[in-house]
């Protein structure tokens, strides 16, 4: 009988062991597991992050892509100017060549700049002259100017008035 409670005894302490070896081994699989979870997470993250990057990218560069389009006549359209200030200044018979020649460079973004009345702007405009008159206020345009997308090509030659 002795050996049987020896034996239960060392089956129990086995036992004992056995089972806190399993929670120690259970302790390490969960911390395996948080740092798998964490690693995934970490992953998942990166991913969402380069993702979100690349839809961006591809927004710039279809804007981009846009404002080139927009331009890429600009050189075409400012050679063409003086053939339209020529047409301008032909009058008579030339008058609806112009606003046809005009018209087709307005559906390409070409508009004119025509300040008579406005107030001197030398952003959008170019002084070659004053006389008296109202003070800051386009008297004359002595040549149209130009704007392309909403961006200057060329500032209209203006006469501002100067009171004295």
């Amino acid at each position: 009988m002795e050996d049987d409670i020896e034996f239960e005894k060392e089956n129990l302490d086995d036992s004992v062991v056995e089972e806190e070896h399993s929670q120690d081994k259970l302790k390490k699989l969960k911390g395996q597991l948080k740092e798998a979870e964490a690693k995934a997470k970490e992953y998942l993250d990166g991913w969402q992050r380069a993702q979100a990057d690349f839809v961006n990218l591809r927004k710039r560069d279809e804007e981009a892509r846009m404002e080139f389009l927009k331009f890429a006549n600009a050189d075409l359209l400012f050679q063409l100017v003086p053939v339209l200030d020529s047409l301008s200044l032909a009058g008579g018979h030339a008058e609806p060549v112009y606003k046809q020649f005009l018209q087709i460079l307005k559906q390409n973004g070409l508009e004119e700049i025509n300040p008579i009345g406005e107030t001197f702007d030398p952003r959008g405009h170019e002084a070659i002259s004053t006389k008296e008159g109202e003070d800051n206020k386009i008297l004359e345009v002595h040549q149209k100017g130009y704007i392309l997308h909403g961006k200057i090509i060329r500032p209209a030659k203006v006469t501002i008035g100067e009171r004295k």
